[in-house]
This record gives C-alpha cells, sequence and structure tokens, in this order.
C-alpha cells in the first residue's frame, strides 16, 4: 500500500485509544437517562451479559457529547474508531490490538452506500461485532440511516440496547438556551400583533410526478404559531410570555434538537433581545425533482458527504451523471438547503426541521 493510499485512509479512519480522554465537554442537556442507560448497559456486560449497543440520533442532536462523556467515564477501558467518510474497503476498518474492554465505533453510516453492492462493508463490520465476544462495543448512527437499514438488514439483532438520544422539552431547551447567559441578560419582546397576522397559510407541494414531466400539487394549511399565541395570549392567557412563545416555538421548529435550536437562537438573536417577530416567518416550500429528493436524502441520512461519494450512489442511474449532480447541488445551494464546508455537503441545520418534514411527506424517511 502507498504512502498516499495511507493517508487517504488515515483521513477517513480516526483511532482514539485507551487513557486518552477528550479534553473539551460540550453541554449535556437532557442526556443524564441516556448516560445512565448505557452504564448499565456497560455493568450488564461487566457482569457476562453481551449486550452491544447503538446510540441513534440526527444531525446536530449531541451525539459526540455524549460519546465523548462516555470515553472520559470509561478512559481507561475504551478504544474509540471514528469514521468521518465513506468507507468503501473492509480492511479498512481497524480493530484495535490492545485489550480495551470497550470498542466505540462512531458515525457507523459511512459503512454503507445506499446502492446495488453497496453493503459489502457493513457486513463484514456486523460479522466482527458478532465475533467480539471478549468486548462490548458501543455503534453510533445517523437515525435515517438506521431506520433504512433496520428494514433491509434487520440490523437492530446485531445490537440489543438502542437508545435514541431524546429532544428536550421546552424547559430543557429555555436552560440549554440561557445557559451562556446572565439571569436577565436577554430581552424577550413581543412585537406582534396578532390581528394584523395571517395565521393560517396556503402551502402546495408536489406531491408526484407523471411520466409526462406534469406534477399533482398538494395545498395544505400551514400554521404560523407565533402569531396565534400571540392571539391567545391577547385572549387571556397571561402566563404566555414573550419568552415562553419564543422557546416553545424554537422547540417546536427544532424538534428538540439543541444543535438546530442554537442555530435558530444565533439567527433570531439581535442582541440583547429577541422578538417575537424575529420568528414570524413562514418556511418556503421545497419544490425539487426526484433525482434532487434522494440527493437530499443521502445528505440528510450522511450528515456529511463529498461530491465524490454522492457520484458513487448515484452511478447505477444512467440519468444522473456528474453534471447533472453538480446541477442538482447548485440548485439546493441556491435553496439554502444544504451547506458545503471542506468538499463535504450537509443540511443546514436551520433548514433540518423542514428538510426532514419534506422527505417524511415523500416517503423518502420516516
Amino acid at each position: 500500500m502507498d504512502d498516499r493510499k495511507k493517508n487517504k485512509e488515515a483521513e477517513k479512519v480516526t483511532i482514539t485509544p485507551s487513557d486518552e480522554s477528550t479534553s473539551e465537554k460540550g453541554h449535556l442537556f437532557g442526556l443524564d437517562e441516556t448516560i445512565e442507560s448505557i452504564k448499565d448497559a456497560i455493568s450488564d456486560f461487566e457482569s457476562g451479559k453481551i449486550l452491544n449497543i447503538a446510540i441513534i440520533a440526527p444531525s446536530y442532536a449531541g451525539k459526540s457529547v455524549l460519546v465523548d462523556e462516555i470515553v472520559n467515564i470509561y478512559s481507561h477501558e475504551v478504544t474509540k474508531v471514528s469514521f468521518s467518510s465513506i468507507i468503501t474497503d473492509k480492511e479498512e476498518i481497524p480493530l484495535s490490538e490492545d485489550q480495551s474492554k470497550i470498542m466505540i465505533f462512531d458515525n457507523c453510516h459511512y459503512l454503507y452506500m445506499r446502492k446495488i453492492g453497496g453493503f459489502e462493508v457493513l457486513h463484514a463490520f456486523l460479522n466482527m461485532v458478532l465475533e467480539q465476544d471478549a468486548r462490548l462495543c458501543i455503534s453510533t448512527w445517523n437515525i435515517h440511516s438506521w431506520n433504512y437499514l433496520g428494514r433491509v438488514l434487520d440490523i437492530r439483532k446485531y445490537f440489543p440496547v438502542q437508545i435514541k438520544i431524546p429532544p428536550l422539552n421546552s424547559s430543557q431547551m429555555k436552560e440549554f438556551l440561557l445557559s451562556e447567559y446572565e439571569d436577565g441578560e436577554i430581552l424577550f419582546v413581543n412585537d406582534v400583533e396578532a390581528e394584523d397576522k395571517q395565521i393560517f397559510h396556503v402551502v402546495k407541494k408536489p406531491l408526484a410526478e407523471k411520466a409526462t414531466h406534469g406534477r399533482i400539487k398538494l395545498y395544505t394549511l400551514k400554521v404560523n404559531y407565533v402569531a396565534l399565541r400571540s392571539l391567545l395570549m391577547n385572549k387571556g392567557t397571561p402566563d404566555e410570555t414573550a419568552e415562553s412563545i419564543i422557546i416553545k416555538e424554537i422547540t417546536r421548529i427544532s424538534r428538540g434538537n439543541p444543535g438546530v435550536a442554537k442555530k435558530l437562537w444565533k439567527k433570531w438573536l439581535e442582541y440583547p433581545i429577541i422578538k417575537t417577530s424575529n420568528i414570524d416567518k413562514f418556511s418556503p416550500s421545497i419544490n425539487i425533482d426526484v433525482d434532487s429528493r434522494f440527493i437530499l436524502y443521502l445528505i440528510l441520512s450522511m450528515g456529511y458527504i463529498k461530491k465524490c461519494e454522492l457520484n458513487n450512489i448515484m452511478n447505477w442511474k444512467c440519468s444522473v451523471d456528474d453534471i447533472r449532480i453538480n446541477m442538482i447541488l447548485f440548485e439546493l445551494l441556491n435553496q439554502e438547503l444544504i451547506q458545503i464546508n471542506d468538499e463535504y455537503y450537509s443540511i443546514r441545520a436551520d433548514k433540518l426541521h423542514l428538510v426532514t418534514k419534506y422527505l417524511e411527506d415523500c416517503r423518502l424517511v420516516w
């Protein structure tokens, strides 16, 4: 193996050996019960049970913070292997030669490609997991990849303990968002006059495409929750303050995802003031074709993916070549649904809720 290939593989896989803990920790809001569940599974392993663990989460939900906390707690007993790009050769899956009791494999959704013949590496990994009777394997997965693999490979049977990172509720979200500020530092202002705001808004979405390239439109009503809450507040619900309106709206839009919520907060905050009018905006509808939807799904389910990897997955479709993929990525960037950083495409945090809901409606994710 030449040095260039070795360097390329090193970029895809990072090994953190035992005794090396993570120095910087993030916020662990809402993860106390999750951490206790993982500790219980590790205790069961120590008592003789082999219960491999799968940690499942959408992008931005705090999976990395959770894994780093486990590494810190069991720093002398754990080796972490992190995948940062799609693995195409099963020989690239390392198994540390030390005798760490716990093996963490982070970002296991990089071990497959959603295409014909794209599961060889994943099958090799799953067989390796079954052979590790002297070690506990903890794996982490993007929730959309996990749901897909659960249906096509019944992957749940390899990891009897499945832990989904829970969304934050409104009170946890308030604590999370305000944790870096002093009491009273942020001023919440309700400047929305509900009577002058449209509470219901008609949205049309493409439901399907015909062979003629015509589209069937589905018309739905979208609710302006900020205006509705303001209306209710003005009608005699004094406990619904500007603060509670804004926190509840951020929690609803982000689906309790702390990373998404933080992005929305920073987008709407005009320090030290945040106004209800700042979030009184209708999300744009998404109107893209079938190929674009599938590429958007791939980006969502992988978290981060390079264009060359998209090419590799899409090469079975004769209608989708390199030029077509460039056009699709340009369109998705132009609609501000995705972003690019160091060659990796990802869903914009503030659009994660919109993209997920759209792909759910298209039945590409569930």
